[in-house]
């Protein structure tokens, strides 16, 4: 009988595609790690993974095992939380994943609160792309993704709790600076300035773009938010950003944020999660912090 500290080695090594990867997260030998490895395989009938030099990838049974693992863990998981929630989340943990203008301008303050009400609860936060946040949440790797935009997935349960305003941010000695507003054609003079492709604020303006017939031609990416404000105030372009993003700068004199005319400036953010899952008291808990702490959404 294979037991759940097998499979999680079996998972391990199944996602990090290395023995040697698996070794470091289970915390155990790489011997260790291939002799569990070989006992699974000899209790199966069948090799689960390729040996490709330093890397392995898994056979169609390893698939089908890792599918399993992935429904097993999952329940062990949920019924750790629960058990932890008889105690009053006086331990347990939170997983959650945010997009970039969500995770680095609005979590903040609401972690913050979170970890002053609930100190014993370990909480993990992962930044990333709006589209990777949601297929982590997809593999069970997050309890809780915050996104920018619409999420289509069936297997998600995705609820709004904010709309925030698109707004064109530019130097405060721009030759627009003393304009009201900007209509999208205006944008194709100016070189733009994007984060990196596969964020929510990126999709979805050039959806709205795309609408109005327009693709913008003189883009320059950069890596996060962070560094588009910065290329933005050095002149290198223009962008379009949430404008609670932009708020510092705009105070400091240092950003002009104009609104957009003859286009949608709503953009919401969402929590979402599996819905099969069971939501945790701690994500209960977290959840009802976020829509406490977070603006109403727009008018």
């Amino acid at each position: 009988m294979v037991d759940l500290d097998r499979l999680r080695i079996f998972q391990a090594v199944a996602q990090a595609r290395s023995f040697t990867r698996a070794a470091e997260i289970v915390h155990l030998t790489q011997p260790g790690i291939s002799k569990h490895i070989r006992q699974m395989e000899k209790y199966y009938g069948v090799p689960l993974f390729d040996r490709l030099g330093r890397k392995v990838a898994l056979t169609q049974a390893g698939e089908i095992l890792f599918e399993a693992t992935q429904e097993i863990m999952a329940l062990a998981g949920a019924a750790e939380e629960r058990i932890q929630e008889l105690a009053g989340m006086r331990a347990g943990r939170l997983r959650l994943g945010a997009s970039f203008p969500i995770g680095v301008y609005i979590l903040p303050r609401v972690l913050a609160a979170f970890r002053k009400n609930y100190p014993n609860v370990e909480v993990t936060l992962n930044i990333s792309t709006s589209e990777e946040i949601e297929a982590e949440v997809l593999a069970n790797k997050l309890d809780i993704g915050l996104v920018s935009g619409a999420v289509h997935d069936a297997k998600l349960l995705a609820k709004q709790f904010m709309v925030d305003e698109l707004v064109v941010i530019m130097p405060s000695d721009h030759k627009w600076s003393r304009k009201s507003r900007i209509h999208p054609q205006d944008l194709l003079e100016e070189t733009f300035i994007w984060a990196a492709p596969g964020a929510g604020i990126r999709t979805v303006v050039e959806e709205r773009l795309k609408a109005k017939g327009l693709t913008l031609q003189k883009v320059v990416d950069f890596v996060n938010l962070e560094g588009v404000k910065h290329a933005v105030e050095a002149g290198l372009g223009i962008s379009i950003q949430p404008r609670s993003i932009a708020e510092r700068e705009m105070a400091a004199g240092s950003l002009r944020a104009l609104r957009l005319a003859d286009m949608d400036p709503k953009i919401p953010y969402a929590y979402l999660y599996l819905k099969k899952r069971h939501v945790s008291a701690a994500a209960k808990a977290f959840l009802e912090l976020l829509q406490k702490r977070t603006s109403p959404p727009l008018s």
